[in-house]
């Protein structure tokens, strides 16, 4: 016979009641791949997501303003044969900008390219199913 431990106060451990088990054709929950967890719906709305990046973004906004503030010292700026002078929290700002343009821009070409490519498939899959 074994002894169950007991707890400080000297009782014997509660232990919740066990759950009774459902068949799998009658589960709601449907099977997933071995070593996954199943999903769940996030309970998150768009008007929450929507929130949070607008938060996110107005802490960023402030973040730029307090740099170009505290970056009003004048610099001499050349770019393909033109000078100019600007402050330096500005210039950078527009090369900031600038580069995410670029990147914006490269996305986008994939982004198109990988949608010709899903549409090709889909109509060669279309077309050999027939």
């Amino acid at each position: 016979m074994t002894e169950e431990p007991l707890t400080p106060t000297g009782q014997p451990p509660v232990v919740p009641p066990t759950q009774p088990t459902v068949p799998p054709e009658q589960s709601v929950v449907p099977p997933s791949k071995p070593g996954t967890l199943p999903t769940q719906p996030s309970p998150g709305s768009r008007a929450g997501v929507v929130w949070t990046f607008t938060v996110v973004a107005v802490v960023v906004l402030i973040f730029l303003v307090v740099f170009m503030v505290q970056n009003q010292d004048r610099v001499t700026v050349n770019f393909l044969g033109f000078q100019g002078q600007l402050a330096l929290g500005i210039a950078m700002l527009i090369a900031s900008v600038a580069g995410a343009l670029v990147v914006a821009i490269a996305g986008a070409v994939r982004i198109i390219q990988l949608r010709a490519r899903a549409r090709t498939a889909a109509k060669r899959l279309a077309k050999s199913g027939n």
